[in-house]
């Protein structure tokens, strides 16, 4: 089944973004705003809550004057304003339209709620903290991790004979695991797979991919989607991870593959 994305549109529950975004701007003194720009985070803790260290963990990534974030359901761009300490986050919001449970939707708003009520941040011992006008914690963030190393990934979707991207087959599993001697092994849905990959100077090239000569056992549908999905990865030239979550790109931008961090409790090459 093809995984189709709508256009991007100001979701319901981003109102509350818009509104703080008209809110007057005051200068302060205190440290260089830029620090935030370029960097990513993940939130840890909202407000005094642990977030489950298996929870799709919300993000926040400043570029410029833009923002980009997950919240856990939906992706959403945006602007953001800092001077000082003072900070201020949602004009011209735009976001992804998912399908989500009521249990995440509930978290993705109460993400919102806490990026319109920032007005303020603080970094310390390499956390980020959003704070309300009282000063006190509404988020907190860690630095993301940039590579692909130190996670197990379990593809979500690759990209088809038309170069559409489509979800793996309900019931299947597909994974990937990039180590530092520079192999990619998995389970490619079918059976093992395993090959050399390389990332320099921000370049990716992975394979030629192998995979083991073991006939699937249950349909042959099974059979095409590890095919696809190879040829799907053996094309990435470059890579963007968002926390926990991973896109595949090949040269000319496509998306040829996505995929979410699992808990590396099993190996990757069988089953789940």
């Amino acid at each position: 089944m093809k995984v189709a994305f709508p256009p991007f549109r100001v979701p319901h529950f981003a109102s509350s973004l818009l509104a703080a975004a008209v809110l007057s701007a005051c200068t302060t003194t205190g440290r260089d705003p830029t620090t935030l720009d370029g960097s990513a985070w993940m939130m840890s803790a909202m407000g005094a809550q642990t977030l489950a260290a298996d929870a799709a963990l919300p993000t926040l990534r400043f570029s410029g004057d833009r923002f980009s974030a997950s919240d856990g359901c939906n992706r959403f761009v945006g602007t953001w304003y800092g001077s000082g300490e003072v900070l201020r986050i949602g004009r011209d919001l735009a976001a992804s339209r998912r399908v989500c449970s009521d249990a995440v939707l509930a978290g993705a708003e109460a993400y919102s709620r806490s990026l319109a009520r920032a007005t303020a941040w603080r970094i310390a011992d390499g956390t980020l903290v959003l704070l309300d006008r009282r000063g006190a914690a509404l988020a907190t963030f860690v630095r993301q991790p940039a590579g692909l190393v130190d996670k197990v990934w379990r593809v979500t979707g690759y990209a088809d004979a038309s170069r559409a991207i489509v979800g793996v087959r309900p019931g299947s599993l597909i994974t990937a695991e990039f180590d530092t001697d520079g192999r990619v092994r998995g389970f490619g849905g079918c059976s093992p797979y395993a090959g050399p990959w390389m990332l320099a100077d921000k370049r990716l090239a992975v394979g030629p991919l192998q995979s083991a000569n073991v006939a699937c056992t249950s349909t042959a549908d099974l059979q095409g989607q590890q095919e696809a999905f190879l040829s799907s990865i053996g094309s990435a030239v470059t890579m963007r991870r968002d926390g926990d979550r991973l896109e595949l790109r090949d040269a000319s931008g496509a998306v040829v593959a996505t995929a979410a961090a699992i808990p590396r409790t099993a190996p990757v090459s069988s089953r789940d």
